[in-house]
């Protein structure tokens, strides 16, 4: 075989490497550019992650919880301090 055979059979591989490449590029390109456009309902103008309903809603009980607990731990604290003075 001399180098002008291996050239011809060589060629078409990489036309169609580099045409694959070129396609896997713009894939990347369009999904980059589909995220790029959901950003902004993900993460306000002052860089602030925003909460989906799911995380508000669960975050909204844990507060309740955490403030029940909370009430709950100063009427416990109110009666010791009264059962001390007594």
């Amino acid at each position: 075989m001399n180098w002008g055979e291996i050239l011809k059979m060589v060629i078409p591989i990489l036309v169609i490497s580099i045409g694959w490449l070129l396609g896997q590029v713009s894939s990347f390109s369009n999904r980059l550019i589909s995220i790029e456009s959901k950003m902004p309902a993900l993460i306000t103008s002052d860089g602030v992650p925003t909460d989906s309903p799911l995380s508000a809603e669960k975050r909204a009980k844990m507060r309740e919880d955490l403030q029940r607990d909370i009430n709950d731990l100063n009427v416990r604290l109110r009666l010791l301090e009264e059962r001390e003075k007594r």
